[in-house]
């Protein structure tokens, strides 16, 4: 029998992330080539992979999960991602990245701009087996404690689970509405107390 467990994020889980990420979001970008989708969410992955000592995987025979958080004063640190943009062919392709990360920008400047240097940010939070996200959360919740953390906060959106925040205890602050390749989205910014 093989059993789950819980470890940091690690590189060798950026991969199989990129592609649980694809999994989950796939259908937001089905029009796109394949080299547009694999950027995206490659990019996702990286975007969000700052700290890895809030940042979890969760395993049984293969990566099920994981959860990207980091504190407020770690930096993006985006490698390469213009050029890579840039080596795509097509220009409404290039178009379509820039305006990702424009939203992923946004997005984190208005929860920045409400949060404290004792809180942490969930950035990317992906589970394909029932259970697991719950058990990441927890994990991420424990670490806040030991490390005397105050809050978590997150933005989602309505492409994704958003009502899973809310039935683990985080509380809506704000939407925002946001056109994201050419679909008018809410973008809702949540906080659990820990």
């Amino acid at each position: 029998m093989v059993y789950m467990f819980i470890r940091n994020f690690e590189n060798i889980d950026i991969e199989k992330a990129s592609e649980l990420s694809q999994l989950t979001w796939g259908d937001f970008y089905t029009q796109e080539s394949y080299e547009l989708q694999s950027l995206i969410y490659s990019f996702m992955v990286e975007y969000y992979d700052l700290n890895r000592e809030y940042s979890f995987s969760i395993l049984e025979d293969e990566l099920k999960g994981f959860l990207l958080a980091f504190c407020k004063t770690d930096c993006y640190k985006l490698k390469d991602f213009d050029e890579r943009v840039k080596a795509l062919k097509e220009k409404a392709e290039q178009k379509i990245a820039f305006d990702l990360f424009n939203y992923l920008e946004f997005c984190g400047k208005e929860l920045k701009s409400i949060i404290n240097d004792d809180d942490v940010i969930l950035g990317l939070f992906v589970s394909i087996k029932k259970g697991c996200g719950k058990q990441l959360l927890a994990k991420l919740v424990e670490t806040c404690k030991e490390r005397n953390m105050k809050n978590i906060y997150l933005w989602t959106d309505t492409t994704c689970d958003y009502e899973y925040y809310r039935r683990n205890n985080f509380v809506l602050l704000k939407q925002i509405e946001s056109l994201v390749n050419g679909k008018l989205i809410k973008t809702l910014i949540y906080q659990k107390s820990i």
